[in-house]
């Protein structure tokens, strides 16, 4: 496999892990009769680091328009991340045995 599939395979899974993380915010929405867990949301903040910029938007309500402009471009960050990533561990120098 190419080193250039390889890296665009790997940044799909950021944005997957993103678009993950909205699903789950949309279903355990305030009015949801689901509650979110506390050690999953740590877990999806530990995956998708760029969410953590979703903080200081306090006019990003869930289900807004914002709300998905906001998560669009953490999703575009965190696949940058995790591609930008798997580009430099393939060009990380191997020791030969």
């Amino acid at each position: 496999m190419s080193r250039s599939k390889t890296i665009g395979r790997t940044a799909v899974l950021g944005f997957t892990i993103t678009a993950v993380f909205v699903t789950y915010q949309l279903i355990t929405d305030v009015q949801s009769p689901i509650s979110r867990n506390p050690l999953l949301m740590v877990a999806f903040v530990v995956l998708c680091p760029p969410s953590l910029l979703s903080v200081p938007v306090i006019d990003a309500e869930v289900g807004t328009s914002a709300f998905y402009f906001v998560w669009t471009v953490i999703g575009v960050l965190n696949a940058a991340l995790y591609g930008g990533v798997r580009a430099l561990l393939l060009r990380w120098p191997r020791k030969v045995q």
